[in-house]
């Protein structure tokens, strides 16, 4: 009987220790819960990037067990506003994908986003050189890291060309030679939208004057007479046919032979000339246009997008893991690809190298920007404001089909600049 009182009271503990042991198991998974850190992490684009991103979260996820993403993404029109709104209440997400002109505007001081220098043990910032970084520096603090580089370029339907006997344009003038021989069968040598439109002008106006539009600070220092100066060269554009009105201006006329010539960001470049290259048109990457006696380029550089983390964050660590996995990591370096353009960063370019995907428009289009790195200017952020790229383009119109006067419209510009 004790035998068998004996062996129930050890069965009963055996029980009681194993639920105790369930209960304490419970427990640590319950604190292992909670030890979880969460991140958010905010970008814009299409489908397609997006698709490719939450893949990417995917997978850091699975590599860092111990951090949940969520992510806030969306199209361009109206991310500006919700970033705005997520400033100014201290709400923005802890990684972020931004644009080069928000880090004058949301940190001219160096103190609107998190110190990545202060985060070096987990962001391996020896992928990119001093001079990649300085681009996210103010006052010695890295607010943000470029993800790839930016120009405007211009990309060619070398078959139209070859067709009217024409080389390619390597100076302004060849631009209105080339409107004379194709203007007969309705096709422009060039075409473009507003903003590269006012990049095309601002560099005509660099080189021919030796003037810049902005000062050493950034800030715009056009006058009237630099306006008026402009204008008439972008009526003298229209005038002699060598672009199409802007309003009648769609990537869709180059695919069509429209236009013998598009201009575009390198992060475009694939979008804006696939369909003819799909076709078997020979598209290629022009120089950058060059006035006789030019003493400066005017033609401009930046960061495509860069990444950024919240200076409000609460998790500054898993926030700078994540950046280094969208940054650094083979395994986004693959799922991106070029879509961004061509990556920065050594060990992504490195693993896009190893997998034979460098090739196409826009990896000829970046290797034109590194041949040209000591030419080109660092772009003034203000130039990529709509109120002076749009005010410019807008206002012209009066101009160019003889609304108002030259001084009128002039002014009408440096008051849109400056008010």
């Amino acid at each position: 009987m004790k035998k068998i009182y004996r062996f129930f009271s050890v069965l009963l503990c055996a029980v009681f220790i194993l639920n105790l042991s369930g209960c304490l198991s419970t427990d640590e998974n319950v604190e292992v819960q909670s030890s979880v850190e969460r991140i958010t992490f905010s970008w814009w684009g299409g489908n397609s990037r997006h698709e490719y991103t939450m893949d990417g979260v995917d997978a850091f996820e699975q590599l860092n067990k111990d951090i949940k993403v969520d992510c806030k993404y969306g199209v361009w029109n109206g991310y500006t506003k919700r970033q705005n709104i997520y400033v100014k209440s201290n709400e923005e997400p802890d990684v972020m994908l931004i644009n080069y002109s928000w880090i004058k505007e949301y940190s001219p001081e160096g103190d609107g986003f998190y110190d990545i220098y202060k985060l070096a043990d987990y962001v391996d910032l020896s992928n990119f050189t001093k001079n990649e970084l300085s681009y996210g520096e103010v006052n010695g603090k890295l607010n943000a890291i470029p993800i790839a580089f930016n120009a405007e370029t211009i990309y060619y339907n070398k078959d139209l060309y070859d067709k009217y006997g024409l080389e390619l344009p390597t100076t302004w003038e060849d631009f209105f030679d080339a409107a004379k021989v194709m203007q007969k069968d309705g096709i422009y040598p060039l075409g473009m939208g507003d903003k590269a439109l006012f990049f095309f002008v601002i560099s005509y106006f660099e080189q021919t004057t030796g003037k810049s539009p902005c000062d050493k600070d950034g800030n715009l220092v056009l006058t009237r007479e630099d306006i008026e100066y402009m204008l008439k060269f972008y009526k003298r554009l229209i005038d002699e046919k060598v672009i199409p009105p802007i309003e009648q201006y769609d990537r869709i006329i180059f695919f069509q032979g429209k236009t013998a010539a598009t201009m575009a960001w390198i992060s475009d470049a694939d979008r804006y000339c696939s369909d003819l290259l799909d076709n078997g048109v020979n598209v290629t990457v022009g120089e950058y246009p060059v006035a006789e006696g030019a003493k400066t380029l005017g033609w401009y550089v930046k960061p495509a997008t860069m990444y950024a983390i919240s200076n409000s964050t609460q998790n500054p660590e898993a926030a700078a893991k994540l950046l280094n996995f969208l940054l650094n990591s083979k395994e986004m370096a693959l799922l991106q690809k070029t879509e961004k353009g061509i990556p920065i960063s050594d060990s992504a370019y490195e693993a896009l190298e190893d997998e034979n995907m460098l090739d196409g428009i826009s990896v000829t289009a970046n290797q034109q920007v590194s041949d040209n790195q000591d030419r080109l200017s660092v772009m003034n952020t203000v130039l990529e404001n709509e109120n002076v790229y749009l005010g410019f383009v807008n206002e012209s119109t009066y101009y160019l089909y003889d609304k108002k006067t030259l001084e009128e419209v002039a002014s009408s510009i440096y008051n849109e600049f400056y008010n």
